[in-house]
């Protein structure tokens, strides 16, 4: 064999070589230790194959309104409103008040639950806009005047909650008292109901959700009103909120008033606590003064955040 031949052969060689490895054929990571594609290229990571999927082919089994669903993709949870035949009243139709649960791996119906009238037949239920926890695994499904949680990690539906207030609501017409907004923060579910102002329930016992009276109320006009709570930091510490609710804009905001959670003395009198300016200190025994109409904090020199209450509230008004 001539020296052209046996170039043009070996020149043959290392092509059909390129080929088999471009094509993935031949074991070559077993006969070669650079075959160009290594393993996190074509096999999937441990990390990977844990991954739940994206997408599931569950059907609810009634009407669904849109965007009433949750997808809890980590846990292979499916969970809905609808209604069907069974909820449909003569008078007013569909009735949203079913709770559907799947498991998204098999489609299969964990949980069906009917929920009672909500006020009237044709009001619906709804899976709350913010309502997943991925540390308690708890659901807020909102009705009218009404709160329920699913606890998706136990799979039951928990009793109902309803919002309570420091002072009797009276309302100024029939959506007086409609919750608008859920929002879960941290340990805690707080919301907003028409006319009524904001509310809180603590949901450190899973199991016995409570209402949680808000620490401070100012009525700013007629039937309405701001709320101060004082809440419980995971991280250790209270965080004083006032929530703000904008019904023009559809914007709810928890408003923390503290830059961190912080150690706070509680122990304002119950009948200091409906005005405009409320008082509370912090461990140092400085004052933290709230202005309860516009929801803020108000900056205090250290020298007057130093001086007794009544001191602190004459340096605020003489503003």
């Amino acid at each position: 064999m001539n020296g052209y031949s046996l170039s043009r052969r070996l020149l043959t060689i290392a092509s059909l070589t390129l080929l088999l490895s471009a094509c993935g054929g031949g074991d070559s990571s077993q006969q070669s230790g650079n075959t160009g594609i290594t393993a996190t290229d074509t096999v999937p990571t441990q990390a990977e194959n844990k991954q739940p999927p994206r997408t599931h082919n569950c059907k609810a089994s009634g009407q669904m309104l849109e965007g009433n669903q949750l997808w809890l993709h980590e846990i292979d949870l499916w969970l809905c409103i609808v209604a069907d035949s069974t909820t449909y009243d003569a008078n007013y139709g569909d009735s949203h008040r079913i709770l559907e649960v799947y498991d998204t791996k098999d489609c299969r119906l964990i949980e069906r639950k009917v929920l009672p009238v909500n006020v009237s037949p044709d009001f619906p239920y709804y899976l709350a806009e913010i309502t997943y926890n991925h540390t308690s695994n708890l659901i807020a499904i909102r009705g009218f005047s009404t709160v329920y949680i699913y606890d998706a990690a136990g799979r039951k539906l928990l009793p109902n909650l309803k919002p309570t207030f420091a002072n009797e609501r009276y309302g100024v017409d029939a959506q007086s008292g409609m919750i608008l907004r859920l929002e879960l923060w941290e340990k805690y579910l707080v919301g907003y109901a028409r006319d009524y102002g904001s509310f809180a329930f603590d949901l450190s016992n899973q199991q016995k959700p409570k209402s949680v009276i808000p620490y401070a109320e100012f009525k700013i006009e007629d039937e309405k009103y701001n709320s101060l709570f004082l809440l419980n930091s995971a991280s250790g510490g209270i965080q004083a909120i006032v929530p703000a609710y904008n019904i023009e804009k559809d914007e709810f905001m928890i408003n923390p008033l503290l830059p961190e959670p912080s150690a706070l003395k509680t122990e304002t009198s119950r009948s200091a606590r409906n005005n405009r300016y409320i008082v509370i200190r912090d461990s140092d025994n400085a004052a933290i003064a709230v202005d309860m109409q516009t929801r803020t904090r108000i900056d205090l020199p250290a020298e007057v955040a130093s001086q007794p209450t009544q001191k602190v509230l004459e340096w605020i008004r003489a503003r």
